[in-house]
């Protein structure tokens, strides 16, 4: 999708340029000689195009295309709203594609959901990165390396927290692993015949503390 970020308690931080449009929608970072494919939103009910499946209170369902908040199915066309039905579940998403000439600016983006200050596109005569004005040559809407390094650079900055907090969960692995290497290096040596002073030597310890330390993980 974009450039890969840290991943930190299971939540990927991946990031990409955001084409933006007039109307609030956004691009998901995949584009094609179809234009560029729009973001569907978690929230976001069924659309046009969309299959879907709906469920009533008597256990019927019903599967087809929704369409004008109707379902086109081969049972004909149905109601999508009517009293008894329970439950819309959409089953597969139509894709949505909007041609480049309507990318109205950019924003960087985050798998977790954060988005920067938005950058606006303008003609290359109005071009002021100082002003968030990028522009792009030609009708397509991917910008040229050095303003999609601005875009990234936001986007690096809102990752350093995660980053930092990746390096701690490695280091804090590390280290377990490591206490677990040495627990089982005392027990194998203890198994061979060296006596706790022995042991409290080879790991700094005074044979006292060896011994409250690993007599009972053996």
């Amino acid at each position: 999708m974009g450039w890969m970020g840290p991943v930190v308690n299971g939540q990927a931080h991946e990031g990409w340029v955001v084409p933006l449009f007039a109307d609030g929608a956004q691009g998901a970072g995949t584009t094609s000689a179809r234009g560029v494919l729009i973001a569907r939103r978690p929230d976001d009910g069924p659309r046009d195009g969309d299959q879907v499946r709906l469920a009533y209170r008597d256990g019927c369902t019903v599967e087809g295309i929704w369409q004008d908040r109707t379902v086109i199915g081969g049972d004909g066309i149905m109601p999508a709203e009517p009293g008894d039905q329970v439950h819309c579940e959409v089953i597969e998403e139509a894709e949505e594609w909007r041609p480049d000439t309507e990318v109205v600016g950019w924003v960087a983006g985050c798998t977790c959901g954060w988005r920067g200050a938005p950058w606006t596109r303008v003609p290359p005569e109005l071009a002021d990165p100082t002003a968030r004005r990028l522009a792009v040559t030609g009708p397509w809407a991917d910008l040229e390396a050095a303003d999609e390094h601005l875009v990234i650079s936001e986007w690096r900055r809102h990752i350093g927290g995660w980053q930092a907090l990746e390096a701690v969960e490695e280091a804090a692995a590390g280290q377990a692993a490591a206490g677990r290497a040495l627990d089982e290096a005392v027990r194998a040596a203890l198994a061979a015949g060296a006596s706790w002073a022995d042991i409290g030597r080879a790991t700094g310890f005074t044979g006292r503390s060896a011994t409250e330390r690993w007599s009972d993980r053996g």
